[in-house]
């Protein structure tokens, strides 16, 4: 999974703010989810995703990959990412 071409991210804080170009809506993610996206951009898959919060959060494991994955699951069904077989851009919506 990767983020859209035409997603722009922008820190403010602990926070980030999404801006999908085709559509111009915003998204707002709190600080984990700002780290998330972060190491989406990175390239990093949802085990490695997974596998580097858990090293920087002192979390439990089992609640950190259903979160990781509940908040992939929105980024996908908001389409501000893609699988990484899929073309990005707003021609795939």
């Amino acid at each position: 999974m990767t983020p859209r071409d035409d997603i722009v991210c922008r820190r403010l804080g602990n926070t980030a703010v999404l801006v999908d170009l085709a559509t111009n809506q915003i998204f707002e993610l709190n600080a984990t989810g700002s780290r998330i996206w972060e190491l989406l951009a990175e390239g990093l898959d949802r085990d490695s995703i997974g596998d580097r919060l858990a090293r920087e959060f002192d979390v439990d494991r089992g609640e950190l990959d259903r979160d990781v994955a509940a908040l992939l699951s929105r980024l996908r069904d908001e389409r501000l990412i893609t699988e990484s077989n899929e073309q990005a851009g707003p021609g795939n919506r």
